[in-house]
């Protein structure tokens, strides 16, 4: 037996799930109906003592049946005119809320139809059955089924107007959507074309998301959020091999405003609905409120889930463009200048990326560079602290890419070494901090996981710095006390923290540093990484020369191209 209310609440759902949904629906109304005959049936008995037998008490004479069927009649075509009102006022309301093309999900419910059905039917039946009643005949068979239609009626159609309205919200709505999408997918696959209805289903699901961050419903759009990520993930990708390739061809009138080039990529790539649904995550991105950051980080979890799940179905096309769409989000928060967005769509880049490492760690290294390129970005629009957080992104990905791909960590390394190395001549502080200590802290994983290669190259970039800026760094993050950013904001670590385990490597990193300026080779530092290494940029970036402080009386330069020394001409 269930020990508690909880324990109770969960075997009443547990059983009302194994009942069909119109038993559920109609129990209510037949327990009314149930207990107001037993009430007069019993009552009855007591008034009418003089009648022996149920059949006595229940057979009228012409008049009282006469009466009883046009009461009926006339109660029931009130009762159904109450409901009319109330459901089809229901509907309008979430149709004006959301979109009107909810009515269309209301006209397609084939229940609606038999209740509406079944009740104009019964209204009928009972004024032809009040035609048949004469003075000296009473039809008794026809009479006692319009009695009970009518009772039918009465226990239906009050809990249907519960039910409209328990459809009519938006969750229950998304997930009848998506259940009618997944259908119609499915259908494709077996030939029959059913590309409009899902056009529609997607465009139903975007209309309430577009609706609720409207009004402000944080909880219903990211809903529908879901339900498109996980309709995309769990449903269409794992049949999408399946369809027939007129089904990937699309014009301008299913995707309007789409550009001829971008036609002409979604034709070729066969990603028209993936485009369709990541396009309209911008227009949510851009459409919601700078403090309603919770919206936009369903978005980022939503296209790390598709860009995953494109990964595990092998479909490079849709993980490719996962990526260009993160970034297209990170653009977007730069132009809305929204820094709360930007945390939460890096922090689902890097899991993308992470994701990516055993399958295609060709999309773990872009979405470093990216992520590197959009924090620069940013800090040159005057939101410097997301230059840091981002480089911090970047190393957690080259910690957790050794283990899985060590060439990936190496090449991560050099990308951190290389930005650190454009950034320092002209860098606001906080952006060149931030990086700085991403630099450093991967070093102090590099030097205590016996990286060695790693360890070179992220000590050489370090040594490319002025010394007096890497001393001041490095007393700050061996003196730091207390982990906690000293504000409460996206962050709460602290820069300058390092973790105990890795705080004994900072004497070192000293050692290291200073070895290297003299000129010579430590046992924790390996080879300089050659040309070959570094990675190539999408866009190649200008050669820039930067000046080493000195220790050896020598003036070297940094080049970005190469990320080795040589020697000042």
């Amino acid at each position: 037996m269930p020990e508690n209310d909880a324990e109770i609440q969960s075997t009443k759902r547990s059983v009302a799930a194994g009942l069909p949904p119109g038993v559920i629906v109609v129990l209510p109304g037949f327990a009314l109906v149930a207990l107001v005959a037993m009430l007069v049936i019993l009552f009855g008995f007591l008034d009418a003592s003089h009648y022996t037998t149920l059949a006595n008490l229940l057979t009228p004479d012409p008049a009282a049946a006469a009466g009883t069927v046009s009461l009926a009649g006339g109660a029931e075509g009130v009762t159904l005119s109450i409901v009319i009102l109330v459901v089809f006022y229901g509907i309008q309301t979430t149709s004006s809320r959301y979109s009107p093309r909810i009515i269309d999900i209301f006209t397609r419910n084939p229940l609606n139809a038999l209740v509406f059905t079944f009740a104009l039917a019964s209204i009928l039946y009972t004024f032809l059955v009040r035609a048949e009643i004469r003075p000296n005949y009473v039809p008794m068979w026809s009479v006692a089924l319009a009695v009970v239609f009518a009772l039918a009626n009465f226990a239906i159609l009050l809990p249907y107007v519960i039910y409209i309205f328990d459809i009519m919200r938006a969750e229950s709505l998304i997930k009848g959507i998506r259940k009618r999408a997944t259908r119609d997918i499915r259908k494709s696959v077996t030939g029959r074309r059913r590309r409009d209805s899902v056009m529609t289903c997607i465009s139903q699901i975007t209309d309430i998301v577009f609706g609720s961050i409207q009004l402000g419903d944080v909880p219903v759009s990211i809903n529908g959020v879901e339900a498109l990520s996980r309709f995309v993930a769990d449903d269409y990708l794992r049949v999408k091999k399946k369809l027939r390739p007129e089904w990937f061809h699309v014009g301008h009138s299913d995707l309007p405003g789409a550009s001829d080039q971008i036609l002409a990529e979604v034709n070729r790539a066969h990603t028209w609905v993936e485009y369709l649904i990541l396009s309209s995550f911008v227009d949510f991105v851009g459409l919601t409120p700078v403090h309603r950051k919770e919206a936009v980080h369903a978005i980022a979890l939503a296209t790390r889930d598709i860009g995953l799940a494109a990964i595990e179905v092998g479909d490079p096309e849709v993980a490719d463009l996962t990526v260009r769409f993160f970034n297209t989000y990170l653009r977007t928060a730069i132009t809305r200048t929204a820094p709360t967005f930007a945390s939460s769509m890096m922090n689902e880049y890097r899991r993308l990326a992470i994701g990516a490492l055993e399958w295609r760690p060709d999309i773990s290294v872009e979405s470093a560079a990216h992520l590197l390129r959009y924090g620069r970005h940013f800090d040159e629009s005057g939101m410097p602290a997301i230059f840091g957080a981002a480089a911090e992104d970047v190393a957690d990905l080259a910690i957790e890419a050794q283990g899985r791909d060590p060439e990936v960590t190496r090449r991560l390394a050099l990308l951190l070494v290389r930005n650190l190395q454009d950034l320092i001549p002209n860098a606001r502080p906080i952006g060149l901090n931030g990086l700085f200590k991403a630099v450093a802290k991967l070093a102090f994983w590099a030097m205590a996981s016996d990286a060695k290669d790693v360890s070179g190259i992220l000590v050489e970039g370090i040594a490319w710095a002025p010394p007096d800026f890497v001393d001041g760094a490095l007393n700050r993050m061996e003196s730091m006390q207390s982990g906690l950013f000293w504000e409460v904001n996206e962050r709460v670590i602290a820069f300058d923290w390092v973790d105990e385990p890795l705080r004994a490597q900072i004497p070192r990193l000293r050692a290291a540093l200073k070895r290297a300026h003299g000129g010579g080779g430590t046992e924790e530092l390996a080879q300089e990484p050659t040309a070959s290494m570094v990675m190539t940029d999408l866009i190649a970036p200008t050669q820039v020369s930067l000046p080493v402080m000195p220790a050896n009386g020598k003036k070297a330069v940094v080049t970005e191209q190469q990320g080795v020394n040589t020697p000042a001409q």
